[in-house]
């Protein structure tokens, strides 16, 4: 086996093994940023490519975006960290625009811990999909196509992604518009549910 071969099918293994954490595996006492930073960047390793995963600048940079709710007294909870955790994953195809707008059209339907866990869940499947390692599969393709396979699937799903949230943008934008041009609309709906 070749040390292409050999590397990988270490890093499917370790794919297919990889546990992200859920708000239950955290520490349940409050960090400071600097064991937030050493945490992540050891529990992330998967995503890693031999460099740090999160710094402290992309910590305090995610506050000042909003992506990532201010810290208590430059302390940071459990759900911070979970935060963080999906930043981290979202991040490697999504820009800082495209993750808060998914985020917070995502917050109208579901609780962030139900976000998080099903985001952590749906990731730890497609991490053992990805695999190219499945003796119970015939091979498709020679083994030197699976990288050119993987990059065509990644943008067909990012594209996809991406298109959604443009969507919500829009959506988002018409929605403030027809706001604009009927104030008296909205006024009433408020008066309504104050009324109620």
């Amino acid at each position: 086996m070749g040390n292409i071969e050999f590397e990988m099918k270490k890093f499917e293994e370790d794919l297919r093994d990889f546990h992200i954490l859920r708000y239950e595996d955290l520490p349940d006492i409050e960090l400071y940023m600097d064991q937030v930073v050493a945490l992540l960047n050891k529990k992330l390793y998967i995503i890693s490519n031999n460099e740090n995963v999160i710094t402290p600048s992309m910590v305090n940079n995610y506050v000042k975006f909003g992506l990532i709710p201010s810290p208590k007294g430059k302390r940071y909870s459990r759900k911070h960290i979970c935060y963080m955790v999906a930043l981290c994953f979202l991040k490697q195809i999504l820009s800082m625009n495209e993750i808060k707008t998914l985020v917070s059209h995502q917050l109208k339907y579901s609780s962030e811990l139900d976000l998080y866990n099903l985001f952590c869940g749906e990731l730890e499947k497609s991490f053992k999909n990805c695999s190219s390692f499945d003796p119970h599969q015939p091979t498709i393709c020679d083994e030197k196509e699976h990288c050119l396979i993987y990059c065509a699937k990644a943008i067909a799903y990012k594209l996809h992604a991406q298109k959604y949230i443009q969507i919500i943008n829009s959506t988002n934008i018409e929605n403030k518009k027809a706001e604009k041009k009927n104030p008296d609309k909205k006024n009433n709906v408020e008066h309504e549910t104050t009324k109620k």
